[in-house]
């Protein structure tokens, strides 16, 4: 054995004598080896289960968690599962509204707030392309980063606008010319003076947030209101109808109004108003003419007589004559028309409350059910609501009026309605719906407070020519002309792209536009969401 060992020596290398291994190197038996690795990844294993039951988890965390969630940076199971990707349910939990009908935070729910069409978030086309909220959303990239900040590129994968200052878009108001609402005959110009006038004030900013009220955070402006904006200036006094016809009940094919006594005696649906009107606001000439005064905004005596006069022009009215106006609304507003016109039925329904008749009792109650789940429905409903039977357009001619009298029908409605035609426009017997809320940026929010310290409201709202007219610097009647109510005083996207570049104020698709439909005040969705 000694003999051996000896012949394991190798002596020196080279001719500078490099000392060489006394002995050859055996590499370790493969079960050895086994063993030890065995033995290596046991006690990583028991490392990465300590560490993720008992440990604050850093050796799997991809980093810090945001401020947003810091709570949960030790708890990796609150969001993950079996160390997968964040599901859009773990998020709905803390982050979705209970109950709420639109699925506020699923992205298809983005469709609904772009266009504020519920349909759309149903759709095959949209709601299927559901996609993660940590897509957008990503964490773990430390305390200070801002989640909700989603950068551009997650937008125009889909949208591809570019950057806002440079391939963005014409407004879709000035891109497809919509027009605002005609239906109010209004003028700033003239109101501006008055208004100047009754605050002893030269300043005509001043003037024009005397009826543009602000909201709470200054971002909008409430919806025009005539209690609030109009009722102060534009009081019933002096106001009165002409000599208007008394209505023929021999005679139907001839135009006429009903008297408030009768109005009593036939007792028709939604004409409880007419027990409680002072009889002394009718004038009775000759016994055949009527004259009101005064005659109040919505007065119910003129419209009602404006719906009698429908049902002699029609044969079907639809479900119109359960609103007090006409008009169209968009179909995502559709909600507003029915809940207004149930809001009618149950006042018609008030009315018989006090009938002693068993029958008539039993038909209330049975009403009264109808009435609450149909206000279900609409309270819990995503479909977008047919507003053909409220139209106009449905309304089917009488055929036993000629053409002349036709008109004459037509024309004794205006005469009906003559202290309203100071503001409105009367068509086919009947008002036609203001648009109270001139908003007309649909796709994007606007922070009227974030911009007041750069420019002045008339250096951007410039289609209405205030400032020259005012100032005397301009009367042409041109200028006059176009100072109307249908007129988009809004700017044009020129006006915005002149600050917003990269480099001054941004130009991030986050700046203007909103995911989430609860996160603005879209009009169309909140006319929607709360059926206003």
């Amino acid at each position: 054995m000694a003999q051996r060992d000896e012949n394991r020596k190798k002596g020196t290398f080279s001719a500078i004598r490099l000392a060489i291994s006394k002995k050859y190197v055996y590499p370790f038996s493969r079960k050895r080896m086994m063993l030890i690795g065995g033995v290596a990844c046991a006690v990583l294993l028991a490392y990465v289960v300590f560490n993720s039951l008992f440990a604050k988890q850093s050796f799997l965390s991809q980093g810090p968690l945001s401020v947003n969630h810091a709570n949960f940076e030790s708890e990796c199971t609150r969001c993950h599962e079996s160390f997968r990707a964040v599901e859009n349910s773990k998020c709905s939990v803390c982050h979705e509204k209970a109950n709420d009908k639109l699925g506020t935070y699923t992205f298809a729910a983005h469709y609904v707030y772009a266009s504020g069409d519920p349909r759309r978030a149903g759709s095959s086309e949209h709601g299927g392309k559901e996609i993660p909220c940590a897509s957008c959303h990503p964490e773990h990239r430390g305390r200070d980063i801002e989640i909700t900040e989603v950068p551009d590129v997650k937008c125009t994968g889909c949208h591809e606008y570019g950057s806002f200052n440079k391939s963005h878009p014409q407004f879709e108001f000035v891109r497809s010319r919509i027009p605002d609402d005609s239906t109010l005959l209004f003028t700033h110009i003239k109101h501006v003076k008055e208004v100047l006038k009754k605050i002893a004030n030269v300043n005509i900013e001043t003037a024009c947030l005397y009826c543009h009220k602000s909201e709470g955070e200054g971002k909008h402006f409430m919806p025009v209101n005539f209690d609030a904006h109009c009722a102060e200036c534009h009081q019933p006094v002096g106001n009165e109808t002409p000599a208007l016809t008394i209505r023929d009940p021999g005679n139907p094919a001839l135009p006429g109004v009903e008297t408030l006594q009768m109005i009593q005696s036939r007792r028709g649906p939604g004409t409880f108003w007419a027990y409680y009107t002072n009889p002394g606001e009718f004038t009775v000439r000759a016994g055949t003419k009527v004259v009101k005064s005064p005659v109040y905004h919505k007065d119910p005596w003129v419209l009602e007589n404006l719906k009698l006069i429908r049902q002699t022009l029609y044969t079907d009215v639809g479900l119109t004559d359960l609103l007090k106006t006409q008009g169209g609304v968009p179909p995502n507003q559709g909600a507003r028309l029915y809940k207004e016109a149930i809001a009618t039925l149950q006042d018609y329904a008030n009315g018989l409350r006090g009938r002693p008749e068993p029958e008539v009792q039993a038909e209330l109650a049975r009403i009264d059910t109808l009435m609450r789940e149909v206000q279900s429905k609409l309270d819990n409903s995503l479909s977008a609501f047919s507003i053909a039977a409220f139209s106009a357009k449905g309304m089917i001619d009488n055929p036993d009026l000629t053409a002349e009298q036709k008109k004459e029908f037509d024309d004794f409605a205006r005469k009906v309605a003559r202290p309203c035609l100071q503001c409105h426009v009367v068509e086919h017997a009947a008002i036609l719906r203001v648009n109270a809320d001139q908003r007309v940026l649909r796709r994007a929010e606007f922070n009227h407070r974030a911009h007041i310290l750069q420019r002045r409201c008339l250096e951007c709202h410039t289609e209405i020519a205030i400032n020259q007219v005012i100032a005397e610097k301009d009367t042409s009647r041109s200028l006059l002309v176009n100072d109307r109510s249908a007129i988009q005083n809004v700017p044009m996207i020129e006006n915005c792209s002149g600050c917003h570049t990269p480099q001054e104020a941004s130009t991030r698709c986050i700046t203007c536009h909103l995911m989430h439909p609860n996160e603005g005040k879209s009009a169309n969705l909140q006319l929607f969401v709360e059926g206003n």
